[in-house]
């Protein structure tokens, strides 16, 4: 069957994308060393295995070898699973990175750490982020993800990482540091933020394009889509890049924590309310709205509490998610087992979505290291599809396929009937 080619061709991208980071993993640190004398540079390089670690000890790049720490994977994210353990806030960690002497200069991608940090090489601060202490009245939380460069000095790079977080729920990073010529890291940053940027005003002019027809046509639907482009295009500037840190350096974080967590609620409440409001003979409108109002409790529950109350029941809502992915699968599957001609304008782009809305709360809340551009660009093809979709659905597009080979929804729904 076409439908089920389509899927399998979804899985085994995805596959593919899960297999190219794992395949980076013969590069990896063990005991606080990693052996990168061979590594080709003009590829980043993540700074993942096992780091020495200082935990609840600030030390200055001086003083980490006249010290003992404990040898623990990085990335990782502190206090999961640690209910029976005494909660970790700060600490030191510790990398000596061997490099061939052919490296001339060099940078490092560093991503958004829980929740303030200053970074060292050979002693050099090279990199920060907020203010780090060992009180919560001394530690300021930011978040940027930033690229910094440095000549090469010698064979080996010593890194030394202070963190510290008082305010998230969690602490450390979920993704890891990136090393690799300063071109190429600097050029693939770039990249990644200007496709963010290019996101969000695309679907920043969706948004407001299909509000304008909501006006003249009323119908719900037009409105839910509207809704979910504007939201989505927020959410482009204040998560995974933060894009929007580099037009304000200075903004507050609380502000773009609760942005980030707030865009994410309501854009699943809009996408709901569009599935059942698009399919409402194949919907069921008291999951729908259980859904709905789940949501609106966490919206809630986030603008009456602060981060480091709300950001530990992000586990919790990753249940509603995964209902909302599994219940749009369900959709999907009806709609694709009656193998209408046209139905595939917006089913295709319905599954895009269920495929990589899955791979970015896998990356969101993990230490899997994911693709920007990818997301980024995945994203505009569901939200361009389902536009089109839209637009031939209300009649506003013809086309001489739309006669025979792109059938409406009235006419999808009236056969399913018979």
């Amino acid at each position: 069957m076409v439908w089920a080619n389509r899927v399998v061709f979804a899985l085994v991208l995805v596959i593919g994308l899960v297999k190219v980071g794992v395949s980076q993993s013969s590069f990896r640190a063990e005991s606080g060393t990693l052996d990168a004398r061979h590594w080709n540079f003009q590829k980043r390089l993540p700074l993942s295995g096992y780091w020495t670690f200082h935990e609840a000890q600030l030390l200055q790049p001086e003083q980490v070898d006249t010290l003992r720490g404990i040898t623990q994977f990085f990335p990782a994210i502190w206090n999961e699973g640690s209910e029976d353990k005494q909660r970790v806030e700060y600490g030191t960690y510790v990398l000596k990175v061997l490099l061939p002497d052919s490296v001339q200069k060099l940078g490092l991608e560093i991503p958004q750490l829980y929740n303030s940090y200053i970074l060292w090489i050979n002693g050099l601060k090279v990199a920060s982020s907020g203010v780090v202490g060992s009180t919560i009245e001394t530690t300021q939380p930011k978040w940027v993800h930033q690229t910094v460069t440095f000549p090469h000095a010698g064979d080996t790079l010593v890194i030394v990482l202070q963190i510290a977080n008082f305010h998230h729920h969690k602490g450390g990073s979920k993704a890891p540091i990136l090393l690799g010529s300063a071109e190429g890291i600097t050029k693939h940053l770039s990249r990644s933020v200007t496709i963010n940027v290019i996101e969000a005003i695309i679907l920043f002019l969706a948004g407001i394009t299909f509000l304008t027809i909501f006006f003249v046509k009323k119908k719900r639907v037009i409105l839910y889509f509207a809704l979910l482009s504007l939201t989505w295009a927020v959410r482009c500037l204040f998560s995974n890049l933060y894009p929007v840190v580099v037009f304000f350096p200075d903004i507050d974080w609380q502000f773009l924590v609760k942005t980030e967590y707030l865009t994410l609620y309501f854009a699943v409440m809009w996408a709901i309310l569009f599935l059942h409001h698009l399919l409402d003979r194949l919907s069921h409108a008291a999951l729908t709205y259980i859904i709905v109002t789940l949501n609106a409790l966490f919206v809630i529950y986030t603008l009456l509490t602060p981060v480091v109350m709300f950001s530990q029941w992000l586990s919790l809502y990753l249940a509603v998610a995964g209902v909302v992915i599994l219940y749009g699968g369900y959709l999907i599957i009806r709609a694709l087992l009656a193998e209408h001609v046209g139905s595939w304008f917006l089913m295709g782009s319905i599954l895009t979505g269920v495929v990589i809305f899955g791979y970015d709360i896998l990356a969101y809340n993990t230490t899997f290291n994911y693709n920007y551009i990818f997301l980024s660009t995945g994203y505009l093809v569901i939200f361009l599809l389902t536009a089109l979709a839209l637009l031939f659905h209300l009649g506003i597009l013809k086309s001489k396929l739309q006669s025979r080979d792109v059938l409406t929804y009235e006419d999808f729904f009236q056969k399913n009937s018979k």
